[in-house]
């Protein structure tokens, strides 16, 4: 029995013109479009992992930014 799983957090980028950020990815051959984010690392909270994601996926830093919805 595996007891592994992933927790990931996404975030909804908005510019001024109310243009939704979407990225274009591969995983293991897939091609998907999704928004900016990925997986939350031991110890980290929920904004930490979206911050660190958004700083690794689009070098962007100093955000100000909110929780929009966790789904349980």
């Amino acid at each position: 029995m595996h007891n592994d799983f992933t927790i990931r957090v996404y975030a909804l980028v908005i510019n001024e013109f109310d243009e939704i950020l979407l990225t274009n990815e591969s995983y293991k051959g897939v091609d998907f479009t999704k928004f900016p984010g990925g997986g939350l690392e031991w110890g980290e909270g929920l904004l930490q992992t979206v911050k660190r994601e958004l700083q690794e996926e689009l070098n962007l830093e100093n955000l100000d930014f909110t929780h929009f919805y966790t789904t349980d």
